[in-house]
């Protein structure tokens, strides 16, 4: 996990009121939507004054032999000495849902993964003094287990912040999932 993620400005809710008006005060340049592929630029939110700024910046980080990281295990990243010298550069990804892919008969089926709740949701990562960012992931929890052992973290609107300010834990949350075969 997490190799491809989903993220519209669609709905009418809260949270995307709030993203929208935010975008609209900075000049940021064209972002992925839809589907969203590792190497795109794509938007996240990092730490402003007093609260998050849009930014876009491409997913995945460069590493050792120039190899394509765009993952980061909340176990132990505090150790990596790719990862710990950017830990305290937080943002949130913005996204509807996710996707994985489970093998049944020989045959991959994508599995399209999102919250009961259908809002936005926020996935947790860091970004590096390039610019380019990593999604989080923690050991997979309840039904989730049976797709992939790895799950992005994910926030909801009301923890985002407090996540980017340092003071919410990095916990897999795979309650209320729904799972949808594309």
């Amino acid at each position: 996990m997490c190799g491809r993620y989903y993220f519209r400005l669609d709905g009418d809710d809260l949270a995307v009121r709030e993203l929208k008006k935010r975008i609209s005060r900075y000049p940021l340049p064209d972002f992925a939507q839809g589907e969203i592929f590792p190497t795109q630029h794509a938007l996240v939110l990092v730490k402003g004054n007093g609260s998050y700024v849009p930014s876009v910046k491409p997913w995945g980080m460069h590493g050792y032999q120039n190899r394509l990281i765009i993952n980061a295990r909340c176990e132990g990243i505090e150790t990596k000495k790719m990862f710990f010298p950017h830990l305290h550069n937080r943002c949130i990804i913005p996204c509807n849902g996710f996707y994985e892919w489970i093998n049944r008969n020989g045959e991959k089926d994508k599995i399209y993964i999102t919250k009961k709740e259908k809002t936005l949701q926020y996935l947790a990562g860091f970004y590096n003094q390039r610019d380019e960012f990593v999604i989080i992931t923690g050991a997979s929890q309840n039904m989730m287990k049976n797709i992939h052992e790895r799950t992005p973290i994910m926030l909801s609107y009301k923890v985002a912040e407090a996540y980017l300010q340092g003071g919410y834990p990095l916990l897999v949350d795979n309650d209320d999932l729904i799972f949808q075969k594309i």
